[in-house]
């Protein structure tokens, strides 16, 4: 009987150990299918969602030496003739084949007119006074340009240009206030200058696709020149550098600090033009990259640098409160008359980089990122390698008539050449003395290219580089 009650006993405490193992693997499964539910009811991850978007390309100096001038003028000579040609092979009106080239101004700007046409905001520097009736003439280092080059300006694409650079004062106080003035009749937005000291320095605001954009301009130059003491009149947005002697006629940098905060608290974005820098220097001055950081983390989002006439270093930045910002040190020349006499392996190649540019193209962008909040970005930075075409030489020695001094982009002129010149190495026929003398220009000319190219991305890297548009 003993025996049987223990025998019972130990069979009593097994089903109680295997109850127990079967309600914990119950509550196992339990605890994993109350996870399961748990994880399924959390928020699901958000990916940004693109809001908005504002499209910018940027380009350099726009100088109008005597030598572009003459090429605007012999474009529209040439229409000219063009037109009259058509007339009279056809018995129309006068009105028959004319195209207005805005005083053949628009014929230097057609090989890159298509990407600030394409984007939201086209900028250049206008480093130029636009003054026919205060006038005091131009010169080596003393500038002027027709109204007709702010109406290409804006036919090509262009809606802000930057009026603080060191050649504003060029036509005197009255030619500066003029050149605003003829800015607003033509519908183009500046920065950088004003009717007051107030207005020069006060941010243009742009606003598309629910952003606000801002924008200041700014001279670190002014040859020599001075703002009036009078507030009240026109005026340029000057931040004199240190020991320059200049101090009490602009601002401090604590100053300028200070108004980039306050811009920046009216706009979704704010960007910078200066003109800074050491003439045909390529590097930036130890001093600007220190300001240039300086004025992103007091909240400026992209710098746009001007006045070296040559390329400079591209900086990505990202500052204390993790936004990422982009220097261009220096876009170098867009439109101008340096440097003209270079000849491809003959000369020193820096004797050269006064041709050499960029347009810079960037997005502003307004993302969704749920939980996380609307932010509006910097995105999609590119550079579009730029050549001045300049026939200088081709005119001296007679080979051509016509001068012609235009930017184009390198990366859609290589392709086009390459064929040419497969055409004509193709040429079952021998070469006739034209083609001969047409395979040496362009194998040439595509040597060039290629050259440059190599040296231009070699100042700024090469890992902004885009394809260009299709025009």
């Amino acid at each position: 009987m003993q025996t049987t009650v223990a025998a019972m006993t130990s069979q009593r405490k097994q089903a109680w150990a295997r109850a127990a193992i079967a309600g914990l693997f119950v509550l196992v499964v339990l605890s994993l299918g109350l996870g399961a539910r748990h994880a399924d009811a959390a928020e699901p991850l958000v990916k940004p969602r693109e809001i908005g978007r504002v499209t910018f390309a940027v380009a350099g100096d726009v100088i109008p030496h005597q030598a572009v001038v003459q090429s605007a003028a012999a474009a529209a000579q040439d229409q000219a003739a063009k037109t009259e040609t058509a007339k009279t092979k056809t018995s129309a009106g006068p009105e028959a084949g004319a195209i207005d080239l805005h005083g053949g101004w628009d014929a230097l700007f057609a090989g890159v007119a298509d990407v600030f046409r394409q984007a939201d905001f086209g900028f250049v520097n206008l480093e130029t006074p636009v003054a026919p009736t205060a006038s005091r003439g131009s010169k080596p280092f003393q500038f002027d340009a027709p109204i007709a080059l702010l109406q290409s300006l804006k036919a090509s694409g262009v809606k802000v240009v930057s009026f603080a650079n060191n050649h504003v004062f060029d036509q005197g106080q009255a030619g500066f206030a003029e050149t605003q003035q003829h800015l607003q009749e033509q519908g183009l937005l500046f920065v950088g200058a004003g009717a007051s000291a107030q207005d020069a320095w006060k941010p243009l605001i742009l606003e598309k696709n629910g952003i606000k954009i801002g924008w200041l301009g700014m001279t670190r130059w002014l040859n020599g020149h001075h703002n009036v003491e009078q507030q009240s009149e026109a005026h340029v947005a000057f931040l004199p550098y240190p020991g320059s002697g200049d101090e009490a006629t602009g601002l401090s940098e604590a100053a300028l600090l200070d108004t980039i905060k306050a811009a920046r608290a009216q706009c979704d974005l704010l960007l910078i033009s200066i003109h800074w820098g050491v003439e045909y220097a390529p590097e930036p001055l130890p001093h600007d990259i220190e300001l240039a950081h300086k004025m992103l983390e007091a909240g400026a989002g992209a710098v746009i640098g001007h006045h070296p006439h040559v390329l400079q270093q591209i900086e990505t930045y990202t500052t204390q409160d993790q936004r990422n910002t982009v220097i261009f040190f220096s876009l170098g020349n867009f439109l101008a008359n340096q440097s003209r006499a270079y000849v491809d392996g003959l000369m020193p190649d820096k004797t050269g980089e006064p041709r050499d540019s960029i347009v810079a193209k960037f997005a502003v962008v307004r993302r969704d990122y749920g939980p996380g909040g609307i932010r509006v970005e910097l995105s999609q930075v590119g550079i579009l390698p730029v050549w001045i075409q300049n026939n200088h030489l081709g005119l001296k020695n007679g080979r051509e008539k016509t001068p012609f001094i235009r930017p184009v982009l390198i990366d859609r002129e290589l392709p086009r050449l390459e064929t040419r010149l497969d055409e004509l190495t193709r040429a079952t026929a021998p070469l006739s003395p034209e083609q001969r003398q047409e395979w040496i220009q362009v194998s040439g000319q595509l040597d060039l290219l290629k050259h440059r190219r190599e040296l231009l991305l070699g100042r700024t890297g090469d890992d902004y580089v885009v394809a260009p548009p299709n025009p």
